[in-house]
Protein backbone atom coordinates (compact mmCIF):
# COMPACT_ATOMS: atom_id res chain seq x y z
CA UNK A 1 0.00 0.00 0.00
CA UNK A 2 2.96 2.78 0.36
CA UNK A 3 4.63 2.07 -2.52
CA UNK A 4 4.38 5.39 -4.24
CA UNK A 5 2.00 7.36 -2.06
CA UNK A 6 3.06 10.74 -1.77
CA UNK A 7 3.43 11.97 1.90
CA UNK A 8 4.78 15.79 3.00
CA UNK A 9 6.98 15.71 5.40
CA UNK A 10 7.45 19.44 7.48
CA UNK A 11 10.52 19.48 9.54
CA UNK A 12 12.49 22.29 10.58
CA UNK A 13 15.44 20.05 12.17
CA UNK A 14 17.22 19.22 9.44
CA UNK A 15 18.92 16.15 11.07
CA UNK A 16 15.41 14.88 12.09
CA UNK A 17 13.99 15.59 8.36
CA UNK A 18 16.64 13.59 6.66
CA UNK A 19 16.66 10.43 8.94
CA UNK A 20 12.50 10.82 8.83
CA UNK A 21 12.64 11.08 5.13
CA UNK A 22 15.20 8.02 4.58
CA UNK A 23 12.82 5.70 6.53
CA UNK A 24 9.65 6.60 5.01
CA UNK A 25 11.67 6.54 1.27
CA UNK A 26 12.91 2.76 2.69
CA UNK A 27 8.82 1.75 3.10
CA UNK A 28 7.99 2.89 -0.17
CA UNK A 29 6.64 6.80 0.20
CA UNK A 30 7.53 8.85 -2.06
CA UNK A 31 8.55 11.90 0.47
CA UNK A 32 8.54 15.61 0.14
CA UNK A 33 11.22 16.86 2.72
CA UNK A 34 9.92 20.99 3.86
CA UNK A 35 11.40 23.03 6.20
CA UNK A 36 8.76 25.25 6.66
CA UNK A 37 5.16 26.33 5.98
CA UNK A 38 5.76 28.56 2.82
CA UNK A 39 7.47 25.46 1.13
CA UNK A 40 4.30 23.44 2.24
CA UNK A 41 2.38 26.04 0.16
CA UNK A 42 4.16 26.07 -2.63
CA UNK A 43 3.86 22.04 -2.58
CA UNK A 44 0.52 21.62 -2.16
CA UNK A 45 -0.57 23.93 -4.47
CA UNK A 46 1.50 22.42 -7.11
CA UNK A 47 1.72 18.63 -6.02
CA UNK A 48 -0.02 15.67 -5.23
CA UNK A 49 -0.21 15.28 -1.67
CA UNK A 50 -2.02 12.04 0.16
CA UNK A 51 -1.05 12.73 4.44
CA UNK A 52 1.01 15.13 5.86
CA UNK A 53 3.47 15.00 8.63
CA UNK A 54 3.48 18.00 10.35
CA UNK A 55 5.83 19.41 13.58
CA UNK A 56 4.41 22.20 15.10
CA UNK A 57 7.29 24.45 16.29
CA UNK A 58 8.10 25.74 12.81
CA UNK A 59 10.04 29.04 12.08
CA UNK A 60 6.75 30.89 10.31
CA UNK A 61 3.66 29.44 11.52
CA UNK A 62 2.68 27.75 13.63
CA UNK A 63 1.99 23.95 12.96
CA UNK A 64 -1.51 23.64 14.51
CA UNK A 65 -2.60 27.22 12.62
CA UNK A 66 -1.48 25.40 9.58
CA UNK A 67 -3.49 22.05 10.64
CA UNK A 68 -6.52 24.03 11.18
CA UNK A 69 -6.78 26.03 7.85
CA UNK A 70 -5.64 22.55 5.73
CA UNK A 71 -8.97 21.05 7.61
CA UNK A 72 -11.14 23.95 6.17
CA UNK A 73 -9.35 23.93 2.28
CA UNK A 74 -7.84 20.02 2.47
CA UNK A 75 -10.59 17.69 4.19
CA UNK A 76 -9.44 14.77 2.19
CA UNK A 77 -5.46 15.26 3.80
CA UNK A 78 -4.36 12.76 6.44
CA UNK A 79 -2.47 14.40 9.33
CA UNK A 80 -0.01 13.37 11.42
CA UNK A 81 1.18 15.82 13.73
CA UNK A 82 4.58 14.75 15.33
CA UNK A 83 5.92 16.94 18.01
CA UNK A 84 8.18 17.82 21.24
CA UNK A 85 5.12 19.24 22.80
CA UNK A 86 4.16 15.94 24.75
CA UNK A 87 1.54 18.03 27.54
CA UNK A 88 -1.66 16.67 27.68
CA UNK A 89 -3.55 20.04 26.60
CA UNK A 90 -1.26 20.47 23.86
CA UNK A 91 -2.25 16.40 22.35
CA UNK A 92 -5.83 17.42 22.47
CA UNK A 93 -5.18 21.12 20.91
CA UNK A 94 -3.54 19.07 18.19
CA UNK A 95 -6.84 16.26 18.53
CA UNK A 96 -9.47 19.43 17.94
CA UNK A 97 -7.45 21.01 15.41
CA UNK A 98 -8.51 18.31 12.95
CA UNK A 99 -4.92 16.27 13.20
CA UNK A 100 -5.69 12.77 12.53
CA UNK A 101 -3.04 11.56 14.54
CA UNK A 102 -0.54 12.73 17.06
CA UNK A 103 2.97 11.79 18.54
CA UNK A 104 5.85 13.24 20.60
CA UNK A 105 9.14 12.82 19.88
CA UNK A 106 11.28 11.09 19.82
CA UNK A 107 8.48 8.71 18.30
CA UNK A 108 9.76 5.28 17.45
CA UNK A 109 10.04 4.90 13.24
CA UNK A 110 7.57 1.62 13.56
CA UNK A 111 5.36 3.74 15.55
CA UNK A 112 5.05 6.13 12.87
CA UNK A 113 4.72 3.83 9.81
CA UNK A 114 2.30 2.19 11.42
CA UNK A 115 0.02 5.48 12.49
CA UNK A 116 0.84 6.76 8.47
CA UNK A 117 -0.61 2.87 7.48
CA UNK A 118 -3.65 3.10 9.60
CA UNK A 119 -4.31 6.43 8.70
CA UNK A 120 -4.09 5.69 5.02
CA UNK A 121 -6.03 2.24 5.19
CA UNK A 122 -9.05 4.87 6.97
CA UNK A 123 -8.54 7.42 3.81
CA UNK A 124 -9.28 4.49 1.49
CA UNK A 125 -8.22 3.27 -1.62
CA UNK A 126 -5.21 5.02 -2.82
CA UNK A 127 -4.35 5.00 -6.66
CA UNK A 128 -0.97 5.79 -8.37
CA UNK A 129 -2.25 8.85 -10.29
CA UNK A 130 -3.49 11.55 -7.46
CA UNK A 131 -4.88 14.96 -8.97
CA UNK A 132 -3.66 18.10 -8.19
CA UNK A 133 -5.13 19.53 -5.41
CA UNK A 134 -6.73 22.60 -6.66
CA UNK A 135 -7.76 24.03 -10.78
CA UNK A 136 -5.06 26.60 -11.36
CA UNK A 137 -5.86 30.63 -12.06
CA UNK A 138 -4.91 31.84 -15.33
CA UNK A 139 -3.50 35.08 -15.88
CA UNK A 140 -3.49 37.40 -19.13
CA UNK A 141 -1.17 39.87 -18.61
CA UNK A 142 -1.42 41.57 -22.06
CA UNK A 143 -5.15 42.26 -20.96
CA UNK A 144 -4.71 42.82 -17.10
CA UNK A 145 -7.07 40.15 -16.51
CA UNK A 146 -6.55 37.29 -13.80
CA UNK A 147 -9.32 34.14 -14.21
CA UNK A 148 -10.34 32.38 -10.92
CA UNK A 149 -10.23 28.38 -11.19
CA UNK A 150 -14.18 29.01 -11.14
CA UNK A 151 -13.79 30.42 -14.34
CA UNK A 152 -14.59 34.32 -13.36
CA UNK A 153 -12.45 37.41 -14.78
CA UNK A 154 -10.82 40.02 -12.33
CA UNK A 155 -9.14 42.98 -13.67
CA UNK A 156 -5.96 43.61 -12.35
CA UNK A 157 -4.50 47.32 -12.08
CA UNK A 158 -0.88 47.40 -14.06
CA UNK A 159 1.03 47.06 -11.40
CA UNK A 160 -0.86 44.17 -10.07
CA UNK A 161 0.10 42.30 -13.23
CA UNK A 162 3.35 42.92 -12.94
CA UNK A 163 3.56 42.18 -9.16
CA UNK A 164 2.04 38.43 -10.70
CA UNK A 165 3.87 37.91 -13.47
CA UNK A 166 7.60 38.38 -11.24
CA UNK A 167 5.51 36.35 -8.12
CA UNK A 168 5.13 33.35 -10.88
CA UNK A 169 8.81 33.54 -12.42
CA UNK A 170 9.92 32.74 -8.57
CA UNK A 171 7.60 29.96 -7.80
CA UNK A 172 7.80 27.92 -6.18
CA UNK A 173 10.22 29.70 -4.44
CA UNK A 174 9.53 33.47 -2.45
CA UNK A 175 10.15 36.42 -4.68
CA UNK A 176 12.44 39.06 -3.10
CA UNK A 177 11.44 42.66 -2.34
CA UNK A 178 14.13 43.54 -4.49
CA UNK A 179 13.02 41.28 -6.89
CA UNK A 180 9.69 42.83 -7.09
CA UNK A 181 10.40 46.19 -6.85
CA UNK A 182 12.62 45.99 -9.81
CA UNK A 183 9.46 43.89 -11.81
CA UNK A 184 7.53 47.79 -11.18
CA UNK A 185 10.62 49.30 -12.86
CA UNK A 186 11.76 50.75 -9.74
CA UNK A 187 15.24 51.38 -8.37
CA UNK A 188 15.49 49.14 -4.68
CA UNK A 189 17.52 51.69 -3.01
CA UNK A 190 14.85 54.70 -3.70
CA UNK A 191 11.90 52.67 -3.43
CA UNK A 192 9.55 52.93 -0.89
CA UNK A 193 8.99 49.32 0.52
CA UNK A 194 5.91 50.71 2.59
CA UNK A 195 4.04 51.26 -1.17
CA UNK A 196 5.14 47.77 -1.99
CA UNK A 197 3.10 46.59 1.10
CA UNK A 198 0.43 47.84 0.34
CA UNK A 199 0.24 46.78 -3.72
CA UNK A 200 0.86 43.49 -2.25
CA UNK A 201 -1.54 43.78 0.88
CA UNK A 202 -4.45 44.74 -1.71
CA UNK A 203 -3.54 42.56 -4.49
CA UNK A 204 -4.00 39.55 -1.92
CA UNK A 205 -7.13 41.08 -0.99
CA UNK A 206 -8.23 41.11 -4.14
CA UNK A 207 -8.00 37.84 -5.19
CA UNK A 208 -9.10 36.28 -1.77
CA UNK A 209 -12.43 37.98 -2.46
CA UNK A 210 -12.51 36.41 -6.41
CA UNK A 211 -11.46 32.97 -4.74
CA UNK A 212 -11.76 32.68 -0.88
CA UNK A 213 -10.31 29.15 -0.50
CA UNK A 214 -6.92 29.51 0.76
CA UNK A 215 -4.23 31.65 0.58
CA UNK A 216 -2.48 32.85 -2.91
CA UNK A 217 -0.22 35.16 -1.57
CA UNK A 218 2.17 34.43 1.34
CA UNK A 219 4.61 36.35 3.62
CA UNK A 220 7.83 35.12 3.87
CA UNK A 221 9.68 36.86 6.98
CA UNK A 222 12.95 38.10 5.72
CA UNK A 223 12.51 37.66 2.35
CA UNK A 224 9.99 38.72 0.29
CA UNK A 225 6.87 37.22 -1.06
CA UNK A 226 5.50 33.83 -1.74
CA UNK A 227 2.74 32.81 -4.81
CA UNK A 228 0.95 29.50 -3.46
CA UNK A 229 -1.45 28.47 -5.78
CA UNK A 230 -1.49 27.73 -9.56
CA UNK A 231 -0.68 30.27 -12.22
CA UNK A 232 -1.22 29.03 -16.03
CA UNK A 233 -1.66 32.03 -18.86
CA UNK A 234 0.94 34.16 -20.71
CA UNK A 235 2.98 36.96 -19.58
CA UNK A 236 3.56 39.77 -21.12
CA UNK A 237 5.88 40.24 -24.21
Amino acid sequence: MAKGVPIALVEDNERLRTELAFHLSHAGYAVASLADAAALDAHLASQPCRLLILDLGLPDEDGLSICERLRRTRPDLGIVMLTARGMAHHRLAGLRGGADGYLVKPARTEELLLVIANLLRRLGPVTPDFPLPAPAWRLDARRLMAITPAGNALLLTRMESQLLQALRRSAPDAAGRRQLVEALGGNYLDFDEHRLEVAISRLRGKLARAWPHGPAIRTVRGVGYLLVQRWLGQAEG
